[in-house]
């Protein structure tokens, strides 16, 4: 939530210090007065004291190689129920994979759980719960812990201010952008490189870290809605074109995800359910 508020509202703050455009629709009496920065403080404020959420993510993607020219596409629709303090997930839904000349096949159910220090992970392709600990969830906090540097990132971002618009509607606050070119993906690079663990990029071989450096995002778009009474975050949606060429075959993977944010600070304590903690098998 941080990383998603302070990337695309310090943007907003560098764009302008005006009010939201009024999108179609929206009334005279329901205009807010408020500018970019003063809407950038209440939201990252309101951020601050996100205890809980709830997210249903619907996810779209491609993955297509050059090389054979073969395409796999993936549509999942999750429900991720968090709790930040401490630190607990329950995600479940399902998965659909296709792809060129095989038969529809059945959509994948998951099941995850995110606790203590553990994460349990059921599919019924595998047919049993899973259970990581250890090194592997050492990594996993590691990655969820890492905090960004608003002020590095706003400098970051600066060069983008006049690629966001931000607008209003009756109940939100609309913040869209939409970018492009060398320049974008020289950001998207420098933001992956500070935000992933220093020891998760040594444990990396030499291709995986070439894969990376490798990495070109085409284009990417993002939209953020924010509710002008609480200044939390409604929605986010995401589209991003990107190329990458693990062993020097070149992969385009395009993606499109929808996400909708509901019941902040109402998600009860997240347990493991007894059977789960009984049946895994301990990887």
């Amino acid at each position: 939530m941080m990383l998603l508020l302070t990337t695309l509202l310090a943007t907003v703050l560098v764009a302008c210090n005006e009010k939201a455009e009024p999108t179609e629709g929206t009334e005279k009496e329901e205009e807010s007065e408020l500018t970019a920065e003063e809407v950038y403080t209440k939201a990252l404020e309101a951020s601050e004291k996100m205890e809980s959420a709830e997210v249903d993510m619907k996810l779209e993607q491609q993955i297509s190689s050059e090389a054979d020219g073969v395409a796999m596409d993936t549509e999942s629709d999750f429900t991720t129920k968090m709790t930040l303090d401490p630190l607990a997930t329950h995600l479940k839904g399902t998965t659909k994979m296709n792809m060129a000349g095989t038969e529809n096949l059945p959509a994948m159910e998951m099941e995850m759980y995110l606790v203590d220090n553990a994460m349990y992970v059921f599919s019924d392709q595998m047919g049993q719960w899973m259970k990581m600990e250890g090194a592997s969830m050492e990594m996993i906090q590691q990655m969820a812990g890492q905090q960004p540097d608003p002020s590095q990132q706003l400098k970051m971002l600066k060069d983008y201010a006049d690629q966001l618009s931000f607008e209003q509607s009756s109940d939100e606050f609309i913040l869209k952008l939409k970018a492009d070119g060398e320049k974008f993906n020289e950001l998207i690079q420098e933001m992956l490189k500070e935000q992933m663990p220093p020891e998760l990029m040594q444990e990396m071989g030499e291709e995986e870290q070439q894969a990376i450096e490798d990495m070109k995002v085409n284009s990417m778009s993002f939209e953020l809605y924010l509710d002008k009474e609480t200044y939390q975050m409604n929605k986010f949606n995401m589209d991003m074109d990107m190329t990458m060429q693990p062993e020097g075959d070149a992969i385009n993977i395009v993606q499109k995800v929808d996400s909708t944010y509901s019941n902040i600070n109402s998600i009860d304590k997240i347990e493991v359910p007894e059977e789960v903690k009984n049946d895994a098998v301990v990887q």
